[in-house]
């Protein structure tokens, strides 16, 4: 008769624990999906998946294909090929009020003749559900974004910010199973833009709601994913946390669209990188084969300043209150790095010397 130890039988219920989060069934999966205009490829055989709960961020320039893609997934827009699944059902031909998602719109799309409580209340009210319950749920919603003072009140009487929550209330009040936000914050300015950022994170860890997240601004991504996929020409560019994605881009657009960075291209010959600098040394981590393009990357934090092997001329420098920005030009190239707000920052047109330690670069390949 065989016996397990207990190592054997931790092993096997370690190896049952990794197999059940592999197989855990996601809230969205995205398979294979594309979309073309005529000649024009919107969006490039792209596949994702969105968990329970999570938090996604789709990120990209203009033209990336993030809001083809949301609208893909809300039924807005058919695709050419591929497939959207929600919770294990294929939506992908199914009409958009079919689906069991909520979206947010930049221009809030709020109905001016109807009040706050009676905006949040209609899709309630559409799916014929009694005016007591309808009432609780709105009540439940409006004290949810901090708006139950304001039921009354018409949008146009509103602030930007408080119809930006109504949108998001009316979303909440049905519970979807997803909520799709396209660029809700892009109108509001950039303070109010912070405070909607640290509202939205409450909401969505009180809720526990599944939410994507459309904008362009890499620093709002940041601020409020679990997960960010980046997306350029149609594809996925990398997909990962805010951290893996600002400390470990894996390609050059990632490391060039995510936070601020000077980027040196060049070529590997003997274990260094061939720049119009010179030979920079490599980080400990990188494994490039020899005589390929890439290019190192170094965060402004991680500049050195008055000190180092290298030099050029301050050109600029920019006080931002947390600290000064400060532009170098070295030949050819421009550099930034930063610098403490208290002290004196660097003089324009002085002459200075820079580095950085050498794992504190990323090295990427050009791909």
């Amino acid at each position: 008769m065989n016996t397990l130890t207990k190592r054997d039988m931790t092993m096997t219920n370690l190896t049952d624990s990794a197999s059940a989060v592999q197989t855990r069934e996601a809230k969205l999966k995205v398979r294979d999906l594309a979309k073309l205009y005529g000649n024009v490829t919107a969006l490039d055989h792209v596949s994702l998946d969105v968990q329970e709960g999570e938090f996604m961020t789709l990120l990209g320039p203009s033209g990336s294909g993030k809001t083809t893609l949301l609208q893909l997934i809300s039924g807005l827009v058919h695709p050419s090929t591929g497939s959207v699944i929600i919770d294990g059902k294929d939506c992908t031909r199914a009409p958009i009020h079919t689906r069991d998602i909520g979206v947010v719109f930049q221009n809030y799309a709020l109905f001016p003749h109807l009040t706050v409580s009676e905006n949040v209340g209609f899709p309630l009210l559409m799916r014929k559900i009694a005016q007591k319950e309808i009432q609780r749920r709105v009540n439940e919603a409006l004290e949810m974004v901090g708006l139950s003072h304001a039921e009354d009140r018409f949008p146009q009487q509103l602030s930007g910010g408080q119809q930006q929550r109504v949108a998001l209330a009316r979303c909440l009040v049905y519970k979807p199973a997803i909520i799709l936000m396209d660029e809700p914050l892009g109108a509001l300015d950039a303070k109010l833009r912070e405070t909607m950022q640290i509202e939205i994170k409450r909401i969505h860890r009180e809720t526990s709601t599944t939410m994507i997240f459309v904008t362009h601004d890499q620093e709002e991504a940041l601020a409020l994913s679990d997960r960010i996929c980046l997306m350029e020409d149609g594809r996925i560019a990398q997909i990962g946390t805010p951290q893996e994605m600002y400390d470990r881009p894996t390609n050059r657009f990632t490391a060039d669209f995510i936070g601020r960075s000077t980027i040196f291209d060049g070529t590997v010959k003997g274990g260094k990188l061939h720049t119009a600098l010179g030979a920079l040394a490599l980080p400990s981590e990188a494994r490039p084969q020899e005589g390929e393009t890439g290019a190192l990357m170094v965060r402004p934090n991680y500049m050195t300043l008055r000190k180092g092997d290298l030099a050029g001329r301050v050109v600029e420098t920019v006080y931002n209150g947390a600290e000064v920005r400060v532009l170098l030009k070295a030949g050819d190239l421009e550099i930034t790095a930063s610098a403490p707000a208290r002290g004196a920052p660097p003089r324009i047109g002085e002459d200075i010397a820079f580095g950085w330690a050498t794992d504190d670069a990323r090295y990427v390949r050009n791909d």
